[in-house]
């Protein structure tokens, strides 16, 4: 019994231990100092607003309620679940709360449930219903009705499971045709309306048994600038070791990779680094902070900004492990520390969270509950965190008086506002936008 007691004692001890050695590296003043600065920097621009009424003149005196009602930044998440609950209440309330945290959402266009049946696909709200798989179309409306910036991923994927649809000839020689016109009709049907694609995915893990064309990752670029408008952004996506733990400087494998394929004419307008921890190893690891530092994430992200496209945090799952009390905590702070970092650095233009709901991850993933709700859509801490950062912390809201007519200066996080001055009884509403490298003055007529 005293063996056992000891035991415990000693895992306790070793727990704290590693808690405290994460801690440490997060509380680095100097690491907080870059994150804050680069906030405050990249994030944030100085602005005057000048009201003026239908004559031109300033207005003289009235109270002014400036609220920012949306980020121009990209925060996200994949869509898989939309329409996909048993029941209508359940959909109401993934929809809502997707609708509430999120400006952007990844459309699945995996071809193997895009295009079960050659020829027949799964595009319009009719379509036959597969689990976390949404016919583009509907995906498409709900972005659109809800002004949320859609991501198409991915156009090819040599993953047998999920990217290659089972009709497809296992001759290498005759795949490539087949490809080419899946991504030409991609580009006919969703180029005006889907402006950013995954056009590859985990290039870098070895699938070598898949057969795919010789040289399918530049030929699926080349297709994709043929036949997408020019103004799609076409990124590159990769797994997360590859994204953030392979650092070599200049001969990192990933940076590799995207030089080769520029020299053999693929254009690449976007980097995505997935972030997945649902690998016991690299879980621990971080946990124990001997993995994902953050001197090594500003290293990787550092690195791949050297490009000079935007870098997309592409799918991000923090794990609740332990399943208890600790384990949601260990995500909270997860989710506020990395996103504080990914936020501040300025090549990453938007942050993509993967499955939100737990219980509803692609098979043998559910057991990590990476979601940031339970299943009965009740919110983790992990959400809380985000929530609060998302649509308080980083959203500028202020309410102010003009006297003699003098304009309003003010420091503001890039995005959409809404403007409601009082002149006595009378209360009008404006709307503006603030963004980087626009003029900073706002002249507004009441």
């Amino acid at each position: 019994m005293r063996c056992l007691s000891l035991f415990f004692l000693f895992v306790t001890v070793q727990s704290l231990a590693q808690s405290a050695r994460y801690d440490s590296l997060w509380n680095d003043p100097a690491i907080e100092a870059r994150i804050q600065q680069g906030i405050e920097t990249h994030r944030k621009g100085d602005f005057t607003l000048t009201l003026i009424d239908k004559q031109g003149k300033p207005i003289r005196k009235a109270t002014v309620e400036v609220r920012q009602t949306g980020h121009l930044f990209q925060f996200g998440a994949n869509i898989f679940m939309l329409k996909g609950f048993p029941t209508a209440p359940e959909n109401e309330k993934y929809e809502s709360f997707f609708k509430s945290m999120f400006n952007l959402a990844t459309i699945p266009f995996y071809w193997k449930t895009l295009e079960p049946e050659q020829g027949k696909p799964r595009y319009t709200a009719d379509s036959k219903p597969i689990y976390r798989r949404p016919p583009t179309d509907v995906a498409l409306d709900f972005c659109r009705e809800n002004g949320i910036t859609p991501r198409g991923h991915t156009l090819v994927w040599d993953e047998a499971m999920f990217g290659i649809p089972d009709w497809m000839p296992a001759d290498t020689s005759k795949m490539q045709p087949i490809i080419d016109r899946h991504i030409q009709e991609l580009g006919q049907r969703y180029g005006e309306t889907i402006k950013t694609w995954d056009v590859t995915n985990e290039l870098l893990i070895s699938r070598y048994k898949v057969p795919m064309p010789s040289d399918y990752a530049s030929k699926a670029f080349r297709a994709a600038q043929a036949y997408f408008p020019k103004s799609t952004r076409l990124f590159i996506n990769e797994n997360t070791p590859s994204s953030w733990q392979a650092y070599r400087r200049e001969f990192t494998p990933y940076y590799l990779l995207i030089e080769n394929l520029k020299l053999k004419g693929a254009r690449i307008d976007g980097i995505g680094m997935q972030f997945h921890l649902f690998e016991q190893p690299m879980f621990d690891n971080t946990v124990k902070g001997l993995a994902h530092s953050p001197a090594e994430l500003f290293r990787a992200m550092d690195l791949l900004g050297a490009f000079g496209v935007p870098l997309h945090v592409s799918e991000i799952t923090f794990p609740t492990l332990p399943y208890n009390e600790t384990g949601l905590q260990q995500q909270a702070k997860m989710a506020r520390n990395f996103y504080r970092i990914w936020f501040s650095h300025p090549a990453i233009e938007a942050i993509i969270y993967w499955n939100t709901v737990d219980g509803t991850a692609v098979a043998g993933e559910d057991k990590w509950n990476g979601g940031l709700l339970n299943r009965d859509f009740s919110p983790k801490p992990a959400f809380t965190i985000l929530n609060d950062l998302i649509n308080k912390e980083w959203k500028t809201a202020f309410t102010t008086s003009i006297t003699d007519g003098k304009p309003i200066s003010f420091r503001g996080f890039y995005g959409d506002y809404t403007l409601k001055v009082t002149v006595g009884k009378k209360t009008i509403e404006k709307t503006f936008k603030l963004a980087k490298g626009q003029p900073s003055t706002v002249q507004l007529e009441l």
